[in-house]
């Protein structure tokens, strides 16, 4: 059986800035979240299984998350040079990553009843089948918090998690249900 104490601990290990417990009925969602995603700011929209869409639509995503009775959010906070560091962007979300799929792996070996949530685009293959053919790696591909319709700032704070740390810092959110 999984324990929150365990798995704090565990992503505390692997670099993890910050973890709390959180209440899965405290994650609210936000459809209209998406529209960020079909901006396509990030590029990432309909290039990889793990955005949108071919991470499926909002309410089914709400209904997985809905289905698990406990939460663990997670941050890694990566520094700056400044606030147009875009490698600096880019290392953080690659150090969070790491974090992520090290946590899921560690957590595979004990159920399989668990799902991770991160943040940006999921890193396992350097080129995704997306849209061409299933994806490679269903089971560990992580789709992103916001994908989900979660508001990352309001899910720190259920979980009395802060958002914004110091000047010149890039803070990484992700979310473990089980």
């Amino acid at each position: 059986m999984l324990n929150a104490e365990q798995i704090m601990q565990s992503l505390k290990g692997y670099g993890a800035y910050a973890a709390a417990p959180v209440k899965v009925s405290d994650i609210r969602f936000y459809p209209e979240l998406r529209e960020s995603c079909e901006m396509n700011h990030c590029g990432c929209y309909g290039t990889n299984w793990s955005c949108p869409p071919g991470c499926g639509d909002v309410q089914s995503l709400k209904e997985r998350v809905q289905s698990f009775s406990s939460a663990i959010a997670f941050q890694y906070v990566g520094t700056l040079e400044d606030s147009f560091d875009f490698e600096g962007m880019l290392a953080s979300n690659a150090a969070f990553n790491r974090i992520a799929y090290a946590i899921q792996s560690d957590i595979s070996g004990k159920t399989n009843h668990f799902l991770v949530l991160g943040a940006g685009k999921c890193t396992l293959c350097e080129i995704c089948t997306y849209p061409n053919a299933p994806c490679r790696f269903p089971e560990k591909h992580i789709v992103p918090v916001e994908a989900c319709g979660i508001n990352v700032s309001e899910l720190c704070t259920s979980a009395g998690l802060s958002y914004i740390h110091e000047p010149n810092t890039v803070t990484n959110t992700g979310l473990i249900l089980y």
